[in-house]
Order: C-alpha cells, then sequence, then structure tokens
C-alpha cells in the first residue's frame, strides 16, 4: 500500500513517501500562478514561484493555503492533484493510500472540515489529520512516551507552532500566524526606506537565506537589485547583514511570546521536564544563524535542532505512517 505524509504549508509542500525507500519525494512552493478574471491555471509550484514579480497585470500569483487555512479550495485542489501527479500518483493508487496530512496545533473543526474536502476532491480516501507539533517531535527524532513530554518549536513560512506534547497527547499548544514571509515582508519595508530601492519578495527571501543572521555586529554583504524609490529606475544596493538583524528578530520575538505563555501555564511537573529536555526546534528559519542560540538564550534553557530542520514535519510523518497505534493515537479524524 502507498503511504504519503503531506505537509501542506503556507509557503512550501512537502511530500514524504513512507512504504518505499524513496524518503521526500516533493519540495514545492505552495502557489499558482493564474490568468485572467476566469483565474485558468498558468503554472503550479516551483513554475509559478519563478513568475513572481514578473507577470503582466493579468496574471495573479495565489497561495491557496494561507496561514494553515485553505483560502482558495479550487487552486488548492489544482495544486495538490498536480504534485501528486508529478511523483507518479495515478488515481486508482490514490484511491487505496494512506495518506497522512499535517495541520496546525488546535485546528478549529471549520478549518478541518475544509481540510477533509480538500482530500476527497483529490481521490484520497483513507486519510489522517494530525496537528504539527507530534510531527515535528517525532521528525526530530524524540521517541514520544506518556512520561517525558517534549516542548517543540517550529517556525514555518507562514504559521509557527508552539507545543508541549507526550504520547498521550497534546498537553499545551498554540498555533500563530508568524513566520518566515512576515520576516521577507519586514525586508522589504526596511530597504525600501534606508536604500531607496524597492525590491521583490523572491529577492527579500533570497537576502533573508543568504545573509540573514541574529549573530551581534552580523556579517555578510548583498547587492540587490530592483527599482528605486526615487526615479522608479532600475537600480542596485548594497544590502549588509547588520541592518536586517532586527527584520529578523521582531518576528521571533513574537513568536517567543506565545512560546513562554505556552511554558508558564504547565503543570509543575511537566514544566521540570521540560526545563530539564530543552526545546526541540524546528521550521526552515532555523537555518538562518545565530536564530537557535537566540531562542535558547530567549528562553534559557537548553535547544536542540533537528538536522534538517525544513523538513522535520513530514519526516515525522513518515515516522508516524510506519507506526499504527500512535498514528490512530493521534489522528483528529480519519476518513476510510
Amino acid at each position: 500500500m502507498v503511504k504519503l505524509a503531506i505537509d501542506l504549508g503556507s509557503s512550501m509542500t512537502k511530500i514524504y513517501r513512507a512504504d518505499t525507500n524513496s524518503g521526500i519525494v516533493l519540495a514545492e512552493p505552495s502557489c499558482v500562478a493564474v490568468v485572467g478574471e476566469d483565474a485558468e491555471i498558468k503554472a503550479v509550484g516551483k513554475e509559478a514561484k519563478n513568475l513572481i514579480g514578473k507577470t503582466a497585470e493579468y496574471t495573479s500569483i495565489v497561495y491557496p493555503v494561507y496561514e494553515g487555512e485553505i483560502v482558495d479550495m479550487r487552486l488548492a485542489v489544482a495544486m495538490l492533484k498536480e504534485f501528486l501527479s508529478r511523483i507518479g500518483m495515478k488515481s486508482s493508487m490514490l484511491r487505496r493510500a494512506q495518506v497522512l496530512i499535517n495541520v496546525p496545533c488546535g485546528i478549529t473543526e471549520r478549518n478541518l472540515l475544509a481540510y477533509e474536502n480538500l482530500t476527497e476532491e483529490c481521490g484520497l480516501k483513507k486519510v489522517y489529520f494530525v496537528e504539527q507539533p507530534y510531527l515535528s517531535a517525532l521528525g526530530a527524532g524524540v521517541a514520544l512516551s506518556d512520561s517525558d513530554p517534549i516542548f517543540c518549536l517550529d517556525v514555518g513560512g507562514g504559521v509557527s507552532n508552539a507545543a508541549v506534547v507526550s504520547a498521550d497527547g497534546l498537553i499545551a499548544g498554540i498555533s500563530m500566524n508568524v513566520g518566515g514571509n512576515n520576516m521577507d515582508a519586514n525586508i522589504i519595508s526596511r530597504i525600501a526606506s534606508h536604500n531607496k530601492l524597492l525590491i521583490g519578495a523572491l529577492t527579500a527571501e533570497r537576502i533573508k537565506n543568504e545573509i540573514g543572521s541574529l549573530a551581534q555586529g552580523a556579517l555578510g554583504t548583498m547587492v540587490a537589485e530592483g527599482s528605486s524609490t526615487e526615479t522608479c529606475q532600475p537600480s542596485s544596493t548594497s544590502v549588509q547583514a547588520a541592518d536586517l538583524t532586527e527584520c529578523i528578530r521582531v518576528y521571533i520575538n513574537k513568536v517567543l511570546e506565545y512560546a513562554k505563555a505556552v511554558v508558564k501555564n504547565l503543570p509543575a511537573e511537566v514544566a521540570a521536564t521540560v526545563n530539564r529536555n530543552g526545546v526541540f526546534l524546528s521550521g526552515g528559519i532555523m537555518k538562518i544563524p545565530y536564530v537557535p542560540q537566540y531562542i535558547g538564550a530567549q528562553l534559557n534553557m537548553r535547544f536542540r535542532v533537528c538536522e534538517e530542520p525544513q523538513f522535520a514535519t513530514v519526516l515525522g510523518g513518515g515516522v508516524l505512517l510506519r507506526d499504527k497505534e500512535l498514528l490512530l493515537r493521534f489522528a483528529k479524524n480519519t476518513s476510510n
């Protein structure tokens, strides 16, 4: 039987195949390029993302999943169908496949129903919906037990999750609409106001990934190209890593506010265990230099970063698909 773990993120969609040794078989941007008033689909995934900022006015780039919610069902269905097709999944295979879908921590019944409708429209019959913190913990290589709660903090592109989990279930947790996309927008604003240059979203993301850092006195320089805010002509400017530190830190601090609130309200014995074990960090933002160290210092606890933090959730889905008992325990709902 085909077994697929799907992390349908606001920025990236990742698919892991657990019934073979294939591992991660897809990692593509969760976006669709559409044309005209009828929103005819022009491109999906990486092909669509490459068009950002380069299209004519009648072409739009849409992210069907926004901050953990399905905001455009038609395009979300088309996007997921295309991704499944790209990994060789035919309709007959999907009907028999066992599929795990990652959903935000504390997802509402209304939003869960939207995910159920999405999978039904894609022809998926046997689906398990699991909240993200369980998956990031398992993706970090943690063996969940009833007596040893784990504190997980995942910072994604559009959604961040902070939770304390054990094999017995979710002890405390929260999902936040804060992530890397906010940092990109802040970088665009910072460069426009200080460097008098208007850059696009792709450039901002590249700057964050290449020279972004929370190191004190961060070093690094990158030439950014765009349009002058004064002359409206093509232009470029040199961007310093140290000038962008606050663009990143302000959103990490927002995530930490919620993370601290989760820890603050824990029962005493659970708090003691969390303090002893530290925090397990995941999400692509953890690849930015000194972000993990900063989080550990602010929480005043040890930290552990997943080996591949951007893939922790989907890797955890693969682990869970191989443990039927634990899967049934964590699944919020199943469609069989």
